[in-house]
């Protein structure tokens, strides 16, 4: 009995001393990387909004969300397109918003003002 207490008083200051602070520590997540947004050729319906891939440096998958003078118009869209409709402008100034999240934190966003003419 004695030699088996020995052992396991052993194995656990083996255990104990192989634990590191790093262990309990997570990888930190970093921001998708920058994008560009533009404007393209206005259609009957609306204006379409392209944009480039974001990239994922911790290579997480990327979801859009676009926004259009701070109302969400969609989330969690996988296309690098989108158009508004016409009846979702302001006459006038419109901040169009583009938000890429890679759904761990990690987000970046681009913004364009139209102006739109009534």
């Amino acid at each position: 009995m004695k030699i088996f207490t020995s052992i396991l008083l052993i194995g656990v200051t083996l255990l104990l001393f192989n634990c590191n602070a790093d262990d309990d520590q997570s990888k930190e997540n970093r921001n998708p990387s920058a994008f560009i947004v533009t404007e393209g050729a206005a259609t009957n319906t609306g204006i379409p909004f392209n944009w480039t891939a974001a990239v994922d440096p911790d290579n997480d998958t990327i979801v859009y969300a676009v926004y259009s003078n701070g109302d969400l118009l969609i989330e969690d869209l996988n296309a690098l397109t989108y158009v508004i409709e016409y009846n979702l402008f302001l006459s006038g100034h419109n901040t169009i918003l583009v938000s890429a999240s890679d759904g761990f934190g990690g987000v970046a966003e681009q913004e364009l003002v139209v102006n739109l003419l009534s």
